[in-house]
């Protein structure tokens, strides 16, 4: 971990280990809370080698379609070794371009297609594989077996400099026909033998509301603290609109803009409030063969509307890599940058290398 430091705490270290504890206890009574509330196993896989599966399709993302069985466990398999599917479940599809479609699958009698039957009364869709990036059961079953989530955590130390940082992660998404929320949290503490100490946490949610095609709304909200940038609470709100501008089994590029208001308190009790513009982006490669690889990245500049010539960036790039089923290894890089800050002391900036072990449910 590379990080600056400010004078700290090592108490609030230790609750903070405590809480996050907590979190890592009940991310695992979530998983094992939608094991048991699992639909029937009555969908059908046919592999384009003439095998057949039964299971549960749970989800199709990053051209991987994850299924639960009975006697093999969940298993993922790569969506182009599929000839088809036929599904009991109302499950959500999603096309390159953004269509998206709803209903039932039934026996095709074309390897490759999908037939889509959202009710008696209405015609068959038929939607090339090819070019389905996304599928999700959405109808059915409890609210927590509707979730998805992750938990992570990484701990270095140094020997000669008695430097040690504490890193946790964490978070839950879900998807509707129509939306998808996720709220995502992060601790990053750093000590050393001199009593110098860092702290940096971040709480954030996103909304997303889907519109047509590629489009959605978006709407997000945000408390951070950064004893670095001598910044004791932001918290901030704001919405805009965005667009995907790839979407496949290999890539996701996309990108929004919008206004937020922020509130701004810093070490000494300054406060200030501002409106800023957003503009954003992120994207995501995924490759499965092995070593399994997910690599992605965000950027997000804040041009302030209410102070000319401040403006405002957040960044990070990350890099998992699978090594066991659900259990994967993280590097990540992050950075923070204020052109000027409100107080003429403060650092500009704050980066950060970590690495950590998570899991996801």
């Amino acid at each position: 971990m590379i990080s600056s430091s400010q004078p700290g705490q090592a108490s609030r270290g230790i609750a903070l280990a405590g809480a996050w504890t907590a979190a890592l206890r009940l991310a695992s009574l979530l998983a094992f809370s939608s094991v048991l509330s699992a639909a029937p196993k009555t969908d059908v896989v046919v592999l384009v080698n003439g095998d057949h599966i039964t299971g549960e399709v749970k989800s199709l993302e990053y051209n991987r379609l994850k299924l639960s069985t009975d006697h093999m466990g969940t298993i993922y398999i790569e969506w182009d070794k599929i000839a088809s599917l036929q599904s009991s479940q109302y499950l959500l599809l999603e096309r390159t371009d953004g269509t998206r479609y709803y209903g039932q699958l039934v026996q095709s009698d074309d390897d490759s297609t999908l037939q889509v039957v959202r009710s008696v009364d209405e015609p068959v869709e038929s939607v090339s594989m090819d070019v389905v990036v996304r599928a999700q059961p959405i109808e059915g079953g409890d609210f927590i077996d509707r979730l998805d989530g992750y938990v992570s955590a990484g701990l270095d130390m140094a020997k000669a400099s008695d430097r040690r940082s504490i890193d946790f992660a964490g978070g839950l998404s879900a998807r509707t026909r129509v939306r998808a929320w996720a709220l995502d949290g992060s601790v990053n503490l750093t000590d050393d033998s001199a009593g110098e100490t860092s702290e940096r946490y971040q709480l954030q949610g996103n909304y997303r509301q889907f519109h047509r095609d590629r489009n959605f709304y978006l709407g997000f909200g945000s408390f951070e603290r950064n004893t670095e940038l001598d910044l004791n609470l932001r918290t901030m709100a704001g919405g805009g609109y965005g667009r995907y501008f790839v979407q496949n089994n290999h890539a996701e590029w996309l990108g929004g803009f919008g206004m937020a208001y922020s509130h701004e308190n810093y070490t000494g009790g300054e406060t200030f409030d501002s409106v800023e513009g957003v503009l954003t982006t992120q994207f995501k490669l995924f490759r499965y063969d092995f070593p399994e690889t997910d690599i992605g990245g965000s950027l997000t500049l804040l041009p302030s509307l209410t102070k000319s010539g401040r403006y405002r960036a957040e960044a990070d790039l990350r890099a998992k890599y699978e090594f066991v089923d659900d259990l994967y290894f993280e590097l990540k890089v992050y950075g923070s940058y204020d052109s000027e800050p409100p107080l003429a002391d403060s650092e500009q900036s704050d980066y950060g290398l970590t690495t950590s072990l998570g899991y996801s449910f």
